[in-house]
Order: structure tokens, then C-alpha cells, then sequence
């Protein structure tokens, strides 16, 4: 565990390692997720006109209102017909089962449905998989449990289920339902978000990024890329917006993404976007024990979201503006009933009360929904193509590299304006091209410095250490906004090639996509040097590649070499914003301010004085940019180091130790997991 007195420290690296969200592909595949399952019922028709679904989320408490649920959902399916049931987790409370013979599956699912005699089909939630305590999502394993359910029967034939309506033949997988085999009405893709949204790491490395998480994307996406049916449904556990507490992907229950992107579900809200939106009619949730409508949202196309997640127990709505509505309602037990007919979906919510007679419901010979909604079936409306959860390199498109005030401007301002005019007398386009892009990128790596000192800064200044982490939370998304830029820069157009050797650049950047870390990756108990390691090597290891493409330049003619030069200077300034990273997380706190003024001016010098071999080929332009050097910074960077260390000593650490000491040593191990490169 990290020691108390970096904690500030420790927040500090882990907003920088928001880039650990990268990764590759893995030789080693979960054994316990099945190859693709498809699972259609047995005794379907061969054509059926319509499909009738009831929605069920947060189900497994055994609770007054989840009886109620069953009973209530029985009188529905009487007057309008149904299909079968989607399962959205959460299915055993509080924390999962500990076998497939656990009581809990007949106390929690058995008894409390057996009026409704329809096949379920489920998907995990985060209290399906807990690991320390109920909900944490921790403990993926334990989901097995529920997925070896589905087969207890020949696993265990003296023990059989009471009823053979679980089905989860394994923790993602596809079905279909009605019209025709060929040209199937409804496809549902069950999901399992857990994994991505849970909150905290899994040490288990069968469900890391890696051999999890980017493995389930990369199904999910031929899946809905193959499907021939008229509508693609998605049913998971955690929702992409929401208004109750838990609140939108991205921002899950108030926690802010560049401190703990996983347990905020900002990778959930990148799998969304990549695998489902603008591509799926609708993804149904729960999670949120309320019952929501939820309208249409500009960035994820035409998806519809419906969540139910009040089958067995109730919450108030807490964010009822954060989102625009078709209908709402929290404090109340409930379900949703769907049919799918042609181009046509009907949902109607309904409300469940234990207390009434007619379970809320009216009548139970016609039950009367509290709302009702028909629509069309909507067109795609056309958004790009996303990788941000598959790809390594993916920044945030809306991000200003020159978008904030900084220390370090005026160097930033000189070496943009030297290198475009480079770029512009460079007659070949991929060669412009280039140093354009070693431009771009390079500005973009004083950014990430200009960032922590700038953050640093304002937290003194201020006493406000929320500033500290917004720096370090910009200064990640600058040095994602680099690597992106040198690999755009590096993408000749159609029919052109880049000369040797530049033409290796792309392997380059492959390698280090194969080498960054995942951000399940790592081992938090081995501390905040440990984690930077698997950053900050793969980072080096790009740079001397970059440099040994350089070297192979010398013998070149025409303008390579002023690429080449380039090249250098960007390969110099990804060793140096390397070295600073390295030092930010080998300092106590502080002494922050003091290593980064003095690796600053350490890069400076080197990159805007001793690297000179491209005054031999640019512009004058680029030759005062490299010359302006570290004079003007050091002396009043100095003194606000030393009025950092001084505020962070006495007035920004105490009262955030202060606070940390007051929680649980459990509450701690979540928190330092979340601050570490496993998070």
C-alpha cells in the first residue's frame, strides 16, 4: 500500500496514468468466457409476427417487493402476453453466491419468480461479483458461479434446479428471437459490464483489460457487424445515463474520471460508444434501483436506453435533470414489459405495490401501466467509427493543446510557429507531413510538463488541491494528444509511401501499443514506482526506437534528414517528459514542486539549447525557438516551488490525511487500488 504521505502524490501519477487505458491483444484468453455462444430458444416457431420481453433489474434480494414483482409480472404477461424475461444483474444480493448448490439461487430467483414461467435470461452485475464487500465488482470469478447455474443440471443431476429458467450460458453471449432463422426479428447481445464498470481492479489477469475486457469488445463488435436481425437489443447491468444516484457512465456516482476512471465508468462509457451506440436499437440496464425512460442522446446515435433496475428494491431519483426523459420514477418497485412488432416498439412501465391488493396494477385481470410509449424504429444517424476502448492511442478529439494558460507559453507558442513554417517549405508532402506532426506532438509534450508545474502552482497559490489534480488530469490527456499526433502524421495518403527509414515509424508505435500497460494490469502492493515502470519503460523504449530510425537517416538526401532532425528533437523531448514523469512518482510530496522546476529546466536545456542538428536545415523561426532556453523560468519557477512545497506541507496534505484517516483500512485498499495503474 502506498504510504500515507504521498497520497497527494499518488493522485497526482494516477491522473498521468489514465494512459494505461491502452492495450493489445493477449495470447492468454479467459477459459471461463465460451467462443461466441448463440443461444436461441428451442420451441420457437418458425416465424413469430412479435416479441414481448419483460425487463427485470436488480432482482436478487428475496425481498417483500420482489414476490410482489413476480406476482405483478405474472398478471401483466396474462393480459399482454410474453416471451421471456431479461435478467439486468444484481440477480443474488448482496454479494453474489459461493457455489452453484448455494440456497441462495432458490431463496433469491426460484422462489420469488415461480409465477412467472418464462426463460430468464441473465447477465452479472456488480454484486454478482464481489470481492471484499457486497458490490465492489471486484471478484469476477465469483460470477462463474451464476453462469455454472444454467448448467447444474448435468453437472449435478442429484441436486437439479428447482425450474430450467436460468439461462446464462456463459457471462456474454447472443440470441434470437422470432421472425425467421434466416432473418431473425430481435438479436439480444447480453453483456457483461462488470468487468469494465465494476469499480475496483480484479487481481485475477483472466478478467485484466487485456484478456477480458478488450476481448469482450472485440466480440460484441463482429457480433452486432454480423447480425442479420431487424433490431439489435443490448441488455447489460450498468447503464450509459442515468438520473438516479448512480448517474452516467463516465461519472458514476459523483467520482471524477481522471482520478478513477474505472470505478467513474469512463472506460464503460468508451465501450459503449465503440461496441453499441448508433449500432444497437436500445440497450436495456439496471443498477439504478428506480425505473427510467431515458430519451436519445447526441453522442450515442440513434440507441434508445431504457432502465429497470426495481425488482427488489427502491431508490430515489437524485439526478432527475441530468438527462431529458420519456418518464421517470424512483421510490417504487417495478418492471418494464416491450413488444417488438415490424418496425414498431411498445414499452410500458409498471409500478408494483406490495401493500395493495392489485399490486399497484389497478386491476389484475387488466393491469394498467403507468406509462405507455410506442415508437419506430429509428435510422442510424451516422457517427464516426469510435476505438476510444480498443485503441491505445486514443485522446480526447475535443482536446486544446493550447487551451489553458501556462509557465511554459512562450516556448510553446515559438516552437508551433517555427515548426509549421518548416513544414511549409518542405516540397514533400509526407515529409511536411511529418514534421508537421513531430510539431504538433512535440508542443504537446511541453504541455504535459507546462501542465504539472501549472497545477502545482495554483494549488499553493490557491490552497487548492483539486487544481494539482487538474493538471496532472490535463497533462495526461496532452501526452495522449502527442502519441496520437505523431501516429496520424505518420499515415501517408492513398498511394504514397514514406522513404526509408521513416517507414518504420509505424512499427514504432505498434510496439509501444503492444508494450503500454492495460489499465488492469499491474500490481498496486508494489507501489507508485512499480506502476510508472509499466508506463514509463514502454515510453522509452519509443523514443530509442524513434532515435535509432534517426540514426539509420544519415546516408538519406533531399529533406529526410530535416525529418530526421526533427525526429530528434520530439525523440529528446519524449526521453526528458519520461524522466519527469519518473520523478513526480520518487519524490515525497514535498519535494514535487522542487524535481519538477529543476527536471524542467533540465529539459529545457537540453531540448531548446543542446539540440541543435535542425538548425542546419529550418528556418530561423525554429532556431530562436530552440535558443530561447530555461533563463526566463528558472529563477521564478524556483520561488514557486519553494511556495508549493511550502503549501503542501502545511495547508494542502494535513487536511486530506486527515480525511483519509477517519476511513477504514478496506475503504484505503479500494482507494490506493483505484490510484494505481491496476485501476
Amino acid at each position: 500500500m502506498l504510504a500515507l504521505n504521498n497520497v497527494t502524490k499518488a493522485s497526482v501519477i494516477a491522473l498521468l496514468l489514465n494512459l494505461a487505458a491502452c492495450g493489445g491483444t493477449s495470447s492468454t484468453a479467459p477459459t471461463v468466457v465460451d467462443d461466441t455462444p448463440i443461444e436461441s430458444p428451442t420451441d420457437t416457431p418458425a416465424e413469430i409476427a412479435a416479441v414481448r420481453v419483460i425487463l427485470l433489474g436488480d432482482s436478487g434480494s428475496g425481498s417483500e417487493g420482489a414476490y410482489a414483482v413476480g406476482e405483478a409480472v405474472a398478471k401483466v404477461c396474462a393480459a399482454r402476453g410474453c416471451d421471456l424475461v431479461l435478467g439486468l444483474g444484481d440477480n443474488i444480493y448482496e454479494s453474489g453466491v459461493s457455489s452453484v448448490l448455494d440456497p441462495q439461487f432458490e431463496e433469491k430467483f426460484e422462489l420469488p419468480f415461480a409465477p412467472i414461467d418464462l426463460p430468464f435470461y441473465m447477465v452479472l452485475g456488480n454484486h454478482d461479483n464481489s470481492g471484499f464487500f457486497g458490490g465492489d465488482g471486484a471478484n469476477n470469478a465469483k460470477g462463474d458461479f451464476e453462469v455454472d447455474y444454467h448448467y447444474r443440471d448435468s453437472q449435478h443431476p442429484d441436486e437439479p434446479r428447482q425450474t430450467s429458467r436460468w439461462h446464462m450460458p456463459s457471462r456474454y453471449y447472443r440470441f434470437t428471437q422470432g421472425g425467421e432463422s434466416a432473418a431473425p426479428l430481435v438479436e439480444f447481445f447480453g453483456v457483461d459490464s462488470n468487468q469494465i464498470a465494476g469499480g475496483f481492479p480484479d487481481s485475477n489477469e483472466n478478467y485484466s483489460y487485456n484478456n477480458y475486457g478488450l476481448v469482450q469488445a472485440q466480440w460484441l463488435n463482429s457480433a452486432m457487424a454480423s447480425s442479420k436481425a431487424k433490431w439489435k437489443i443490448v441488455f447489460a447491468h450498468h447503464p450509459y445515463i442515468s438520473n438516479g444516484s448512480h448517474g452516467n457512465a463516465g461519472n458514476y456516482d459523483g467520482a471524477p474520471a481522471f482520478v478513477a476512471p474505472v470505478l467513474a465508468g469512463e472506460r464503460y462509457k468508451a465501450f459503449i460508444e465503440e461496441t453499441i451506440c448508433d449500432k444497437a436499437d436500445f440497450l436495456f440496464a439496471g443498477h439504478d434501483h428506480d425505473l427510467q425512460w431515458l430519451m436519445p442522446v447526441a453522442s450515442c446515435g440513434k440507441t434508445g436506453f431504457i432502465l429497470s433496475g426495481a425488482a427488489s428494491k427502491t431508490r430515489s431519483l437524485e439526478h432527475r435533470d441530468d438527462n431529458p426523459v420519456f418518464y421517470e420514477k424512483g421510490d417504487s418497485y417495478g418492471f418494464v414489459w416491450v413488444e417488438i412488432k415490424g418496425d414498431t416498439m411498445v414499452g410500458e412501465v409498471y409500478q408494483v405495490d406490495p401493500a395493495d391488493p392489485a399490486l399497484g396494477l389497478g386491476s389484475l385481470s387488466q393491469p394498467e401501466p403507468a406509462f405507455r410509449r410506442e415508437q419506430s424504429q429509428q435510422a442510424a444517424i451516422g457517427l464516426p467509427e469510435s476505438d476510444g476502448f480498443t485503441s491505445p492511442l486514443q485522446g480526447d478529439s475535443s482536446f486544446d493543446v493550447n487551451g489553458e494558460p501556462g509557465n511554459l507559453d512562450p516556448v510553446q507558442a515559438q516552437f508551433s510557429s517555427g515548426f509549421a513554417s518548416l513544414a511549409a517549405v518542405i516540397p514533400e508532402a509526407t515529409i511536411s507531413t511529418i514534421v508537421s506532426g513531430v510539431g504538433e506532438s512535440g508542443n504537446a509534450l511541453l504541455e504535459v510538463v507546462d501542465s504539472l508545474l501549472t497545477g502545482l502552482q495554483g494549488a499553493a497559490t490557491e490552497q487548492n488541491p483539486d487544481l494539482a489534480l487538474a493538471g496532472a488530469a490535463r497533462a495526461s490527456q496532452a501526452l495522449l494528444y502527442a502519441l496520437q499526433s505523431l501516429q496520424d502524421s505518420i499515415v501517408p495518403a492513398d498511394g504514397q509511401v514514406l522513404p526509408a527509414p521513416l517507414d518504420q515509424l509505424s512499427a514504432a508505435l505498434d510496439q509501444f501499443s503492444a508494450e503500454a500497460p492495460s489499465a488492469d494490469d499491474g500490481n498496486a502492493d508494489e507501489g507508485a514506482s512499480a506502476d510508472l515502470r509499466g508506463l514509463t519503460d514502454p515510453l522509452r523504449n519509443l523514443a530509442a526506437n524513434i532515435q535509432n530510425i534517426v540514426d539509420g537517416i544519415d546516408e538519406e538526401g533531399g529533406s529526410v534528414p530535416v525529418a530526421g532532425a526533427a525526429l530528434s528533437l520530439l525523440s529528446e523531448l519524449l526521453f526528458d517528459v519520461t524522466r519527469l514523469i519518473d520523478a513526480t512518482g520518487n519524490v515525497d510530496s514535498g519535494e514535487m514542486a522542487q524535481v519538477l522546476v529543476s527536471t524542467t529546466d533540465d529539459l529545457l536545456a537540453n531540448i531548446l539549447l543542446n539540440v541543435v542538428p535542425i538548425e542546419e536545415y529550418a528556418p530561423v523561426e525554429v532556431s530562436d525557438a530552440i535558443g530561447l532556453g530555461p533563463k526566463f523560468l528558472g529563477t521564478g519557477l524556483l520561488l514557486v516551488s519553494q511556495e508549493v512545497a511550502y503549501h503542501l506541507d502545511t495547508k494542502v496534505l494535513p487536511p486530506i490525511l486527515e480525511g483519509l484517516g477517519m476511513l477504514p483500512l478496506s475503504a484505503l485498499d479500494g482507494l490506493f487500488s483505484a490510484f494505481s495503474l491496476g485501476s
